[in-house]
């Protein structure tokens, strides 16, 4: 049990913090989205399944095949590794019409399908601590600084296996 919760922990900071900043950059990029946002918490919970779909904070992770396989009728030799890429699953147009477009009002059923937590038996267990984490945090954020806007440029998380902002500077007016 201590194990799990040290993982949680661990594992879980990172991840939830790109989470947190790539919602509010893409919600301060078209301010439209932020102030609907603000006026609605209720578009909070479909809004941050879109940012996980739309900039998953891990973009994939390596797995070594068992067997001789093949992906799309290319051969993939037995202990190859392979990058599971959510990234481009989340941008699959047959999955996500329009799936290069950031859209809070996305259907619901549609994003319950983004791979940015993984899938089946490599789902990650903290997502639910994530989305709760995200959703009081946006909220917060929604509630004390309604009018906050971006103020310069942002700075990526280098760029390997996560996806966030090292640096996301706003104006709290």
């Amino acid at each position: 049990m201590e194990s799990m919760v040290l993982q949680l922990l661990v594992a879980g900071h990172e991840t939830t913090t790109s989470l947190i900043t790539n919602f509010m950059w893409r919600m301060l990029e078209d301010t439209s989205r932020w102030d609907r946002i603000v006026a609605d918490h209720s578009l909070i919970p479909n809004a941050i399944e879109e940012s996980l779909r739309f900039d998953p904070p891990v973009l994939g992770l390596f797995r070594t095949n068992v067997e001789e396989t093949s992906i799309r009728d290319v051969p993939v030799p037995a202990k190859s590794k392979v990058m599971a890429l959510y990234a481009s699953a989340n941008r699959d147009p047959e999955a996500f019409p329009n799936p290069d477009h950031f859209d809070i009002d996305r259907d619901e059923m549609q994003l319950k399908r983004h791979y940015s937590f993984g899938w089946g038996i490599h789902h990650c267990l903290g997502a639910p601590l994530a989305r709760q984490t995200a959703r009081i945090a946006i909220e917060t954020l929604a509630s004390r600084f309604p009018t906050m806007r971006a103020n310069g440029a942002t700075e990526r998380l280098a760029p390997e296996i996560l996806w966030g902002r090292r640096k996301l500077p706003v104006r709290l007016r």
